[in-house]
């Protein structure tokens, strides 16, 4: 059994810190210089280095790391609280700070969120496919259910992923259809499947509000990760907060102003840090409001067909989770694909919870 189950992470180098990225290189199953996007109106390239962990070396790493006398796989975890975690066996254990990690509990309503959702295929290929670099996104294809795009990513000449990604207003997925229509798009590239090696799939909820985070740091246990709803809240990738989070708490035992790194230290830093991690990505519920409220669905492509027109380092930072106000202006401002009067019905957050009768706490 694998840690991270069936899953592969796709990261620009510039998501993380040299330091998290050293750290990330055990881990890494391949790396590339660039990688290209394909849109009816616009098709480019972007450079700088991109890196893949499948979780198989995911996996591997960690257990080399840690040993398999500190792993339990494939037992779930009862009961856990500030100090034990007692697993459905009967087995406890019991450490000075415990965080919990199992991923969302359940998925929110639609009313308050989005969705990022795909299913991937590992495909070997009959003869070579000629791919270089990834294909971040391929949305030169019929628009269903909101925005919807294929990724590539290569592992050899004859290996590749390909995942079929919506932006869609429903976290449901047909699996039998696109499992067909990925077929068909592989027909229309003119190659043919081989073997299916796996698949992997992921629903991804996209905030529309404060809302639709508010998971409580400040019970027990402590949730981080997916769980807190820590990830970038317009692409939904997990990856740059949960290496950010990681530096962080190493960097708590070294604090002499810290006695003793415990759950409730942790709980302390995560209560300070929560409120101005949810002020950081306001901007990007804005780009979410955009997509799935002010946006036809149909149409929803042409947002992201805008934002691959601009220059690098503002693409870089978007990703990043790092956005300045300058690249704020330069995103919403110009030849918008949503117009003024529109998107600015859909600015306000409080708006957009009282349409979708969220009450506030």
């Amino acid at each position: 059994m694998n840690l991270g189950g069936q899953r592969t992470w796709l990261f620009h180098e510039s998501d993380v810190s040299p330091a998290a990225l050293e750290s990330l290189k055990p881990m890494i199953s391949h790396s590339w210089d660039d990688a290209t996007v394909h849109f009816p109106r616009t098709e480019r390239k972007i450079d700088g280095q991109f890196h893949a962990i499948r979780s198989t070396e995911f996996s591997s790493s960690l257990k080399d790391m840690l040993g398999d006398d500190v792993l339990n796989l494939g037992v779930k975890a009862n009961k856990i609280t500030d100090h034990t975690v007692t697993l459905e066996d009967g087995t406890e254990f019991h450490g000075k700070c415990v965080l919990d990690a199992r991923g969302a509990e359940e998925l929110p309503p639609a009313e308050t969120n989005g969705f990022r959702k795909h299913v991937g295929y590992d495909i070997t290929l009959e003869a070579p496919h000629e791919l270089t670099s990834p294909i971040l996104m391929d949305a030169t294809c019929p628009q269903l259910d909101g925005l919807r795009f294929f990724r590539l990513i290569p592992w050899d000449e004859t290996k590749l992923l390909i995942e079929e990604t919506f932006y869609s207003d429903s976290p449901d997925l047909n699996l039998d259809r696109i499992s067909k229509s990925v077929r068909a798009y592989v027909e229309r590239r003119g190659w043919k499947i081989k073997t299916i090696e796996k698949e992997e799939r992921n629903v991804i909820p996209l905030p529309l509000t404060s809302e639709s985070i508010r998971v409580s740091v400040t019970g027990e246990p402590i949730p981080i990760g997916a769980r807190a709803g820590y990830l970038h809240a317009t692409t939904g990738d997990a990856l740059p907060d949960a290496m950010r989070f990681a530096e962080l708490i190493t960097k708590i035992p070294q604090n002499p102003k810290i006695p003793e790194f415990t759950t409730s230290t942790a709980r302390d830093m995560l209560s300070r840090l929560r409120r101005p991690w949810i002020s950081r990505q306001r901007f990007y519920r804005l780009i979410n409001r955009l997509l799935f409220q002010a946006s036809e669905p149909s149409l929803r492509y042409t947002i992201f067909q805008s934002f691959y027109a601009l220059p690098e380092d503002t693409i870089s930072r978007f990703t990043a989770g790092k956005t300045t106000w300058a690249d704020r202006v330069r995103m919403l401002g110009g030849k918008s694909p949503v117009p003024l009067s529109v998107a600015m019905k859909h600015f306000s957050e409080r708006s957009a919870a009282e349409r979708a009768a969220v009450v506030k706490v």
